[in-house]
């Protein structure tokens, strides 16, 4: 399961390091974000599509931006990570097929942001830095931004693709069909993780 990362944010904008942020809030939280913004996306067959091709809405410079904070906020520990997921090849995807110009306009700010606050530690940028030192930069942007509308919603969007890739439904959490057999008792023991439901977005 997921590391610190996991333990210190959630969408709802609280910030990292959250001494009473517990793993269970936070997947609650993110499958709330994520069914709020997974009933908002159309033609989900034509992102996937885009998704598998080469031509990208960021340049490789912001990409590589993206790609560097979306493992930031959902690393690779025992469980697949961003990259895995492919979440910033579909974040792409969906700037370029789903996204109003407003959002489009919101996240390249909040990259911006990102990238130049990372350049004050390295002037090679975020990408270039270790993982602790992304997550540096990244964790004291989350607290200052942690009330930008912006910055709540490209998180959201980060967590929303992760759990309903295949890695992120089906090894980050316990994948329950549904209809399934009625299990009227389950143990919860601190190993339980939560469940990710059969969820189909039409074209």
């Amino acid at each position: 399961m997921k590391g610190s990362q996991m333990d210190e944010m959630q969408e709802t904008g609280a910030p990292f390091g959250l001494p009473d942020l517990d793993r269970r809030n936070f997947v609650r939280s993110a499958i709330l974000a994520l069914g709020a913004a997974g009933a908002t996306f159309p033609g989900w067959n034509a992102v996937e599509a885009a998704a598998r091709g080469k031509v990208r809405f960021f340049a490789p410079a912001q990409f590589a931006v993206l790609d560097a904070v979306a493992e930031t906020i959902m690393p690779r520990t025992d469980t697949p990570g961003a990259r895995d997921a492919l979440v910033p090849v579909r974040f792409d995807a969906l700037m370029q097929h789903w996204a109003s110009a407003k959002t489009k306009a919101d996240v390249a700010r909040v990259l911006d942001e990102i990238e130049v606050a990372a350049r004050q530690k390295d002037p090679a940028g975020i990408a270039k830095l270790s993982p602790a030192q992304q997550l540096e930069v990244v964790a004291a942007y989350d607290r200052a931004k942690m009330a930008d509308p912006a910055y709540k919603k490209f998180k959201g969007l980060i967590l929303s693709l992760y759990y309903i890739s295949e890695p992120g439904a089906t090894q980050e959490l316990r994948y329950e069909h549904v209809p399934g057999a009625w299990e009227p008792s389950i143990a919860v023991t601190a190993d339980t993780r939560c469940y990710a439901l059969d969820v189909s977005f039409g074209g």
